[in-house]
């Protein structure tokens, strides 16, 4: 096949969308742990992430109203705006508290097991079958999670908040699976551009609304370094990356994406070492090694 025709083959674009994805969702944490280090807390935060996002979905949607598309059918726009609210609403928030107590390598290796709850979960409600190589790489994933962890427990002088952090990051991860589980169908339905733009929308409407309600918006006002964070969190953590995994997704499928994303958590480790000066070691490393392993097996005996 020449050059120029697999270069925009779907195939590669696809490969391309994920990839860039999967880097702009690596240095999330990163940017969190240093607006943390202004003493701002998670819903602030997230409540300025999501105001910067704002105009750049509502943009993207007034768009789309320009464009000949078909009408959603009786329902969707309810069921789109719960998926965006479960997603970066309920599971963004819990991530967000979780970051306030653990590192962001770890958070990064939790986060990355959500390909096995996916299948774990289709194996409930579709009752698929689990296969051996499906077993193993689940055992072999949630061991790798487990060693960092303990790792993170050894480093810390306080157990309680690094289970906490852990835990909260954890529940983040389950409600962030269950969103993929459900969100897949409604992607080819109405499109990967018109259900990001209009999810995130109920997603930011929904982190709005969440601070107002716990006075939190008196904490918005802060040092400009942590909007400048904000907005980079808002713009290449957010925005870019939701619309580049949703079309991937849309491309290639989910099993290769989770494939292509192993090497999120390798690149937060890194990041986390080198702007955050996160400890690093050789126990940190093997684990990652076990939890994209494991995940790579994973999703690989599903195709």
């Amino acid at each position: 096949m020449p050059a120029s025709r697999l270069a925009f083959s779907p195939s590669f674009i696809g490969i391309f969308c994920v990839f860039t994805g999967t880097l702009c969702f690596a240095s999330k944490g990163i940017l969190i742990k240093l607006a943390y280090q202004y003493g701002i807390t998670a819903t602030p935060l997230l409540m300025l992430r999501m105001l910067f996002a704002l105009p750049f979905y509502a943009a993207t949607a007034l768009w789309l109203h320009t464009q000949e598309l078909t009408p959603l059918k009786k329902g969707d726009g309810w069921k789109i705006a719960g998926l965006g609210l479960l997603s970066y609403y309920i599971s963004s928030l819990l991530d967000f508290m979780g970051l306030e107590y653990i590192s962001a390598g770890l958070e990064r290796l939790i986060l990355y097991v959500y390909p096995t709850l996916v299948l774990l979960m289709l194996a409930f409600w579709k009752k698929e079958k689990i296969t051996r190589n499906t077993k193993l790489a689940l055992a072999i994933a949630y061991s790798g999670m487990l060693l960092v962890f303990v790792q993170d427990l050894r480093l810390t002088s306080n157990w309680d908040l690094t289970l906490l952090g852990a835990g909260l990051v954890m529940l983040s991860t389950i409600s962030f699976a269950l969103f993929v589980v459900l969100a897949g169908d409604m992607i080819s339905k109405v499109g990967p551009s018109r259900f990001t733009a209009y999810a995130m929308l109920a997603a930011c409407a929904g982190v709005i609304l969440h601070g107002i309600s716990l006075g939190d918006s008196a904490e918005l006002q802060q040092p400009k370094q942590v909007y400048l964070l904000a907005l980079l969190l808002a713009f290449f953590c957010t925005v870019i990356p939701s619309f580049l995994m949703n079309k991937g997704i849309s491309l290639i499928g989910s099993g290769r994406t989770a494939v292509l994303g192993s090497i999120g958590p390798v690149i937060t480790l890194f990041l986390g070492a080198l702007v955050l000066h996160e400890q690093i070691t050789l126990v940190q490393l093997l684990g990652a090694g076990l939890v994209i392993s494991g995940v790579g097996l994973a999703t690989a005996s599903t195709k």
